[in-house]
């Protein structure tokens, strides 16, 4: 047990220590970081789905969809759920009620999920409970959230109002959502790749984890961090109450044990940078969301620990 942990949360440490050094002795700029996180979308990160899904035999695929299920419904509703309790029962604004709610209902699965899922619920799990936070997070609570910031948006900002439709149609364009797709569609229609072909690109999908968790590790550094009572509040939400709560859901409606692990492990990874990154965009509560972040990642060790051990 104590050997899979250090398996599943050293990488995280020691990657996101390398990536807050670098930002500390002025290695990266913002502008850089910015550049790797857009390669890791845009190519690192598609690629790595693909080849893992592609890889993944169809019977096997087939057994996971229970397990895509949970994570995308609990994330979707996860989300939903903390808006409208910021929203009605806190009474924060609505912008702000957005970002929590993205904060809360977003955990960072596409990126630290890929450090520290394999070791722990294997590499065909990992990959379709990461697979399925993407769909949530693309397809769901960013269109949302771009809806709901622009609409209260002040007069002049810096984004007009789009409509859910278009931010969805949109998304689909991006290779992060067709690329898991296609790779899908092959699996199902029982079609292989040669495996030289998959190797090749393989090798700058398994580059998307650390270049991700290195990018983050500077994020955090850059940003300036505040310990208020609703960053406290939103860090407890994510990094414990969704996951606690998301396994007593999952009890409840006889998911196998081994659907309950890698949903609940997946749903108690921390805060994704998604909300640092519209919180500046959309000039909302920015010191708030990158605490948050700050505070998510560090009690993560703490907290993931508890889970990979309960859970275990």
């Amino acid at each position: 047990m104590l050997s899979n942990i250090l398996a599943a949360m050293l990488p995280l440490v020691v990657v996101f220590s390398l990536g807050y050094r670098a930002g500390w002795h002025k290695d990266f700029n913002g502008e850089q970081v910015s550049t790797l996180n857009r390669m890791v979308m845009l190519y690192a990160f598609p690629l790595n789905l693909f080849v893992g899904i592609t890889n993944t035999p169809r019977a096997i695929l087939a057994q996971q969809v229970p397990l895509a299920v949970s994570v995308f419904s609990l994330m979707c509703a996860s989300f939903v759920m903390a808006y409208f309790m910021s929203r009605h029962v806190f009474r924060r604004d609505a912008s702000t009620s957005t970002l929590q709610g993205l904060a809360i209902g977003a955990p960072s699965v596409p990126f630290i999920g890929s450090a520290m899922l394999p070791p722990l619920i294997g590499h065909s799990s990992a990959t379709v409970a990461i697979s399925a936070a993407v769909f949530a997070m693309v397809l769901v609570q960013t269109p949302l959230c771009f809806m709901l910031l622009a609409k209260n948006a002040d007069a002049g900002s810096v984004t007009t109002p789009v409509s859910v439709r278009r931010q969805i149609l949109s998304s689909l364009e991006e290779p992060i959502v067709w690329a898991p797709i296609a790779a899908t569609m092959l699996v199902v229609m029982d079609l292989h790749l040669p495996k030289v072909l998959l190797d090749s690109l393989g090798l700058l999908g398994n580059a998307a984890a650390g270049v991700a968790l290195f990018a983050s590790g500077i994020v955090l550094f850059a940003q300036r961090v505040s310990i208020t009572l609703p960053v406290v509040m939103t860090v407890l939400a994510r990094n414990l109450i969704v996951p606690a709560v998301s396994w007593g859901v999952l009890v409840l409606v006889g998911m196998p044990h081994d659907t309950i692990r890698a949903a609940v492990l997946a749903l108690s990874i921390p805060v994704g940078t998604v909300m640092v990154i519209l919180a500046v965009r959309f000039r909302v509560d920015e010191r708030e969301a990158a605490s948050t972040l700050f505070l998510s990642a560090i009690l993560s060790v703490l907290t993931m620990t508890l889970f990979i051990a309960c859970t275990g």
